[in-house]
């Protein structure tokens, strides 16, 4: 987050864990560092404006999600069949 709030992010759950948990490369998927990521998520108290951070980006977990489960929201907020 280029332009994030330095307020809001001193509050996350992931302040100071290692940013390749959260953003991973996507050629090598590994399924024990995404369900760190997303445990780390889960007990956060700004996961929602994290994920709504997030939405737009292409990579990275914002907010518990991958790029991919944040596409599918972006398409069920609209109405779109998944």
């Amino acid at each position: 987050m280029a332009d994030r709030d330095d307020t809001l992010y001193r509050r996350t759950a992931c302040a100071g864990a290692p940013v390749d948990l959260f953003f991973p490369d996507p050629t090598r998927p590994d399924a024990q560092r995404l369900e760190q990521a997303r445990a780390i998520c889960a007990d956060c108290p700004v996961r929602e404006a994290c994920l709504a951070a997030g939405m737009a980006e292409e990579h990275g977990i914002w907010g518990g999600l991958t790029p991919r489960e944040r596409r599918v929201l972006r398409r069920k907020q609209r109405g779109e069949a998944a």
